[in-house]
């Protein structure tokens, strides 16, 4: 049954207090036009309330977590961009930009509540740092992440709490001219958003995949020498010369399923591009005919055609052996099943009330779709079972949250994060 849709819109006031618990999400029974959240009294330049029916002032803590539970964690600096984040039990990791530090990367420990700077600063070095790609880590002592122009770092580190170490590949070939070689435009995404086309994920350790622009690459040791890149599928099949192919996230459950998402794209025009690999290889499962100008993508001959909002697939999730979850458009949630040798499309819209700035990510935790955009937190259940989307409130005291969510993702629902400019929200709470 197709979804039904709740309406509605978010706020958040930005606080730089550490994480604490709090109460569940609103059930979305009556949320005002601005989600205004728990109320403050007014305080005065002494920094006390106005005095109480006694006659008496009382300092006013601020508010630490929202009523569905997303708390305020501190971060080492105020003006940290920060793009993306992998959570694992009890810690996560996490790239930031920043105007004065450069690419930043960071590692959170539940027991310590906070965060710290673990990268050595080669990232920033000979012409890198200009802009963060995506991180990954597949246990708490080895993180990979990507940085322009076309570099993958990894660091490992013996134990917790012990120094990392850090090695760098440049993978792909950089155009050595444009700074944003590999980080395009993407105009569903208002101020000239872009999306990185660099990341690495993997299944394991020893199970790695890194994707540079339209290439996808794989950590393979060759006749027995170091591990290397090793580029395993390329989309390059452009019907113009003004086109572009792109990879953009990657998901699985096993080394012998894995997909990459992506897109064929043109000026202000494009394709869903979504490639599968299988024990049996590589099948390039979903492409388009990209149009001009704001023209519809056409179907192309023997591939699926994705359908819902016009754009690219950003963001990818694994929802059972059978079926897949991607971002689309910025603001279509679509659900690719899997029957055999075919495959159906069933997407889920979500109101432009919620999507009218463009999403920038996609998780998916115990049944539970969750998404980010400008100032919002969306959460959606059920949506292809009668479900809905609807507002997961980030509201502290009133103040509207303009800044982008670049990414919510978690290993559960207790275990969630909410991160954009200048903040990362941690809800440990279901």
């Amino acid at each position: 049954m197709r979804a039904s849709f709740f309406i509605g819109s978010i706020a958040f006031a930005a606080a730089a207090v550490m994480a604490c618990a709090a109460k569940g999400d609103n059930d979305g029974t009556s949320l005002p036009e601005h989600d205004s959240g728990t109320s403050v009294a007014p305080v005065t330049e002494g920094g006390t309330t106005e005095a109480d029916a006694g006659g008496e002032a009382s300092v006013v803590e601020p508010p630490r977590c929202s009523g569905a539970g997303w708390c305020i964690t501190d971060l080492p600096d105020s003006d940290l961009m920060m793009k993306d984040l992998w959570p694992l039990a009890g810690r996560a990791f996490a790239i930031a930009e920043s105007p004065t530090l450069g690419v930043k990367v960071l590692e959170w420990v539940d027991s310590d509540a906070k965060w710290t700077y673990i990268d050595d600063g080669s990232q920033n070095e000979d012409g890198r740092g200009r802009w963060a790609g995506r991180i990954w880590a597949p246990t708490e002592n080895e993180v990979y992440f990507g940085v322009s122009p076309n570099y993958v770092f990894r660091g490992t580190r013996t134990a917790p709490g012990l120094p990392w170490s850090w090695a760098h590949d440049s993978i792909g070939t950089s155009s050595g001219v444009d700074p944003d070689d590999g980080n395009p435009t993407y105009w569903k995404r208002p101020g000239s958003a872009r999306t990185p086309a660099l990341g690495i994920w993997g299944t394991s350790s020893t199970d790695v995949y890194a994707w540079f622009k339209g290439t996808i690459y794989q950590r393979s040791s060759v006749d027995g020498g170091a591990p290397e890149w090793v580029p395993v599928y390329v989309a390059a099949d452009t019907d113009v010369p003004a086109e572009q192919m792109y990879f953009f996230a990657a998901a699985g459950k096993s080394a012998d399923d894995v997909w990459f998402a992506g897109a064929r794209t043109r000026l202000l025009s494009g394709c869903a591009l979504l490639v599968r690999r299988t024990s049996t290889g590589w099948e390039r499962i979903a492409d388009g005919i990209a149009g001009s100008i704001n023209q519809a993508c056409k179907p192309r001959a023997d591939h699926l055609l994705v359908g819902g909002a016009e754009g690219w697939l950003t963001d990818i999730e694994v929802l059972s052996p059978e079926a897949i979850v991607a971002l689309k458009g910025a603001r279509d949630v679509v659900k690719i099943s899997v029957d055999s040798d075919s495959y159906s499309v069933a997407p889920a819209s979500i109101p432009t009330t919620l999507s009218a700035n463009g999403l920038n990510s996609l998780s998916s935790t115990e049944g539970d779709l969750w998404l980010g955009g400008t100032g919002l937190i969306v959460r959606g259940a059920g949506v292809w079972d009668g479900g809905a989307f609807e507002i997961s409130s980030s509201s502290l005291n009133g103040a509207p949250l303009t800044w982008p969510i670049y990414r919510v993702r978690g290993t559960s629902n207790s275990n969630l994060w909410a991160i954009g400019v200048r903040y990362a929200l941690h809800k440990t709470t279901p």
